[in-house]
């Protein structure tokens, strides 16, 4: 048996079961409702929870075919065909997501590029400008594919991009073999 007693601005429950137990609730107009309905009273708790949404995916182009490098440094790679941006987080024209909360995220990279004997294919995964993960195949033949995922505690305003390793090649067309995504799995 549950019963209820409104005190100026707290609510004070009492429970009758086997023993007394007592719960005195700051009441909030707007955010508890009490209603006396078929002799029982009816407890409706309302509150709001703003979730945001965070999730990318790009590939490096939106049309055509390219070779990029090699390079004789670490260079930033920007994807400009957006496939989702759900958040607006990352930015096509500079290829840098910057976190808009604070939490768990998870990044995913696919690096592509033609098998050369002097060049692999390979990228980084940076935060803040710090190495993290890298995607590096090196294959002196045909195609080499390499990918590679990472969850990280990210606080708002951190920014996460990619950069092509020194001395690497990387081929992409229309196909779309090159991406970049990422998503929020939970607020911290």
């Amino acid at each position: 048996m549950l019963h209820l007693f409104k005190i100026k601005n707290a609510l004070l429950l009492l429970k009758i079961w086997q023993n007394i137990k007592f719960w005195i609730l700051p009441f909030d107009s707007k955010r508890i409702r009490v209603h006396w309905i078929n002799s029982c009273w009816i407890l409706i708790f309302t509150f709001s929870l703003t979730v945001k949404r965070v999730a990318f995916s790009a590939s490096l182009l939106t049309s055509g075919s390219i070779t990029i490098g090699p390079f004789n440094s670490h260079t930033p790679l920007v994807f400009k065909n957006v496939v989702s941006n759900i958040g607006n987080a990352y930015n096509p024209n500079t290829g840098v997501f910057t976190a808009p909360v604070r939490g768990a995220y998870h990044f995913e990279l696919y690096i592509y590029g033609p098998g050369h004997a002097s060049h692999s294919t390979g990228a980084v995964l940076t935060k803040n400008g710090e190495h993290i993960v890298m995607s590096y195949e090196h294959q002196p033949s045909h195609y080499a594919k390499s990918a590679n995922g990472v969850t990280l505690l990210l606080e708002v305003g951190d920014l996460i991009f990619l950069r092509q390793w020194k001395n690497s090649v990387i081929f992409d067309n229309e196909n779309h073999h090159n991406t970049f995504s990422g998503h929020l799995l939970f607020r911290m």
